[in-house]
Parts: C-alpha cells; structure tokens; sequence
C-alpha cells in the first residue's frame, strides 16, 4: 500500500465458473477501509483453477507501481506516477512488458 491506495485482486465466479472474472484494482483507502475503485485492470474471464497462495499483491520498492503477481509472474500493475495501467487480459500465460523494480 502506498499513501492512500491499495492494490486489490477479485476473482468473482459468480455462481458459474464458466462466468468467472478475475479483475486488479486500484483503490483509494477512507480510513483502514477500502474505498472507491480509482483504476481497474481485467485480468481474464472464465474458469480458473486459481487459490489465494497462487496471488500476490505488491508495491515497487520506489512504491511507484502497485502489481499484481500470479504464480510468481508479474501479470499487471498500475504506474501511479504516470497513471497508467499495464498487463492484464492474458490468459495462462503472463509476459507483459511491466515497468517494475526490486532495486534499491
């Protein structure tokens, strides 16, 4: 979490996995409260076979870009110094070009 935002991952099957969506947000925080949907980033539709370990969400170490990792790849993330947003609508395979640094 950077400042006020937060990176939220949902993954909805809606009553049918065949309907599922699975979508990255960017939020702003009111308080210890997720507010507002500020930026969102879909990621696929349909069945997944996915569980809460395969997911993580992270800040840059800059905390310029909020990113969303599945099976430790980087599959989106929003640059919120640009305001752009990156990756997503994949599929399985995740090989975006995504702005994103682990240095110091």
């Amino acid at each position: 979490m950077q400042g006020d935002l937060v990176g939220v991952f949902e993954y909805d099957e809606a009553g049918d996995p065949q309907n599922a969506t699975a979508d990255f947000y960017l939020c702003k925080m009111l308080s210890k409260v997720v507010g507002p949907i500020i930026g969102t980033i879909h990621i696929r539709s349909g069945a997944w076979s996915i569980t809460e370990t395969d997911i993580i969400v992270k800040w840059d170490n800059g905390e310029r870009h909020a990113g969303l990792f599945i099976h430790g790849q980087l599959a989106a993330a929003f640059d919120i110094e640009a305001g752009t947003r990156h990756g997503g609508g994949y599929g399985k395979d995740f090989h975006a070009d995504i702005p994103w640094s682990d240095a110091n």
